[in-house]
């Protein structure tokens, strides 16, 4: 079975092993999750020290058997970049996507819309295409799509996100965890607010 999920995170040689029996979308993402096709990721760190970038060489190798790196500079970049929890993982999928763009390989992204990251490989020479099925929705990482997300993390420790179009303003909002106001009538706020143009 192929749909649009497969030609991208796939190698041609992955892609005939497939099963031919139908799986519904949560199955198959769950069939890619776990043969390590794709990869998830939580919005406040790695699992185990190095797995992204042990992910990324055992995908890389799928596409390219010469393909090896050292992602020892990417991890580094990131760690000195990332200033709160939540800006880690951006900064180094940026780094270690630059370090397989070298190699014609480059970070695709599924976009489930949830905190995750769920991360794949694909051929860089290889154009993503719009999917007719909402729930497949690939896009090469550090694409933009013209929104804004703003994290503001409450004095309760409650982490609160905002995703907005670009020029629209955050007014008269509260933290969801404890009630306190972080936006007020001005779109003014007493926290840290971290934006990330995605």
């Amino acid at each position: 079975m192929k749909t649009a999920a497969f030609i991208y995170v796939l190698s041609d040689g992955e892609q005939q092993n497939l099963p031919t029996e139908e799986f519904s979308n949560e199955d198959m993402l769950n069939y890619l999750l776990d043969h390590q096709f794709l990869l998830q990721i939580d919005w406040k760190g790695e699992s185990y020290l190095n797995e992204i970038g042990s992910f990324l060489q055992q995908r890389a190798i799928a596409f390219k058997t010469e393909a090896t790196f050292d992602f020892t500079a990417a991890y580094k970049m990131a760690n000195d970049q990332a200033v709160t929890p939540g800006d880690f993982i951006p900064a180094l999928l940026k780094a270690l996507n630059h370090e397989l763009k070298n190699k014609g390989l480059e970070i695709v992204q599924l976009d489930l819309s949830n905190d995750s990251y769920y991360i794949g490989v694909m051929e860089k020479s290889k154009q993503i295409k719009k999917a007719s099925d909402e729930f497949w929705r690939f896009k090469p990482w550090g694409s933009q799509t013209g929104e804004v997300l703003y994290t503001v993390y409450c004095s309760c420790g409650s982490m609160n996100v905002w995703q907005l179009k670009m020029g629209e303003s955050l007014s008269d909002d509260s933290c969801q965890e404890c009630g306190t106001v972080i936006f007020d009538s001005e779109g003014n706020s007493i926290f840290k607010v971290s934006k990330d143009y995605i």
